[in-house]
């Protein structure tokens, strides 16, 4: 990412491109393109306002026709905005927050936000697992029985888990190991016929091996888009 940041940000500086007047725009949009896919702060900002700088200012107005302006139409205008804000809106956005609130596979549409903030440029492969255990799903994944957590502290033993949990990190909430550990255990052959006798053992790896195509799916498209969005600024 460096490497590609670095030779694109010296194609198009300005001082190398003198007869195009969008060279210093252009400069600005690689700047923050790698800025966004670099720093925790410009990420969140762009998340959450679509600039890598943060919140923006802008004014809104309404414009009404002359004739509900005049004195007599003021109560009728009053009524009609307050039907307007207090039922019309919300309702139109209550539907609209459920209709779409599934994504690819019927997961939750919240786990872009999720994947998004975790892509970075220095990923490494055995970081998949524990980005999948944040997932939204899985977040609610918890230990039912004494027997499940033997199970999973036996497998939580194994190395390759233990490279898969990922380091708590300030201020964000702890990471579900079990996860990490049926769907580790599921790939490298830890799990025993006999763990599988548990229900919710089967139960839950049922889930997560239903959910992972949609996850790595949300993830792939993630990561396109913040990599389009590096190119084109």
């Amino acid at each position: 990412m460096k490497k590609a940041y670095r030779k694109l940000s010296r194609e198009k500086h300005p001082d190398k491109n003198p007869d195009n007047p969008e060279a210093v725009n252009e400069f600005i949009q690689i700047t923050k393109a790698y800025t966004i896919m670099t720093d925790e702060k410009a990420r969140d900002n762009f998340l959450k306002y679509g600039n890598p700088d943060g919140k923006g200012s802008m004014a809104v107005g309404i414009a009404l026709p002359n004739f509900l302006q005049k004195k007599e139409y003021q109560l009728h205008v009053l009524i009609a905005f307050f039907v307007l804000i207090t039922f019309v809106i919300p309702g139109y956005f209550w539907n609209t927050i459920q209709a779409n609130s599934k994504d690819v596979g019927g997961v939750a549409v919240d786990n872009r936000k999720v994947f998004t903030e975790l892509i970075n440029e220095n990923m490494l492969g055995k970081q998949i697992p524990g980005m999948f255990a944040q997932a939204v799903e899985f977040s609610a994944m918890k230990v039912r029985s004494k027997d499940e957590l033997a199970i999973l502290s036996r497998i939580k033993m194994n190395d390759n888990v233990k490279e898969a949990i990922p380091k708590q990190k300030p201020g964000r909430a702890p990471v579900q190991v079990k996860p990490i550990c049926l769907l580790m255990g599921y790939m490298y052959g830890l799990l025993k016929d006999e763990d599988m006798d548990l229900e919710g053992i089967k139960q839950d790896l049922e889930d997560i091996l239903r959910s992972i195509p949609s996850y790595m799916d949300i993830m792939l498209s993630q990561t396109m888009m913040l990599s389009q969005a590096f190119k084109m600024g």
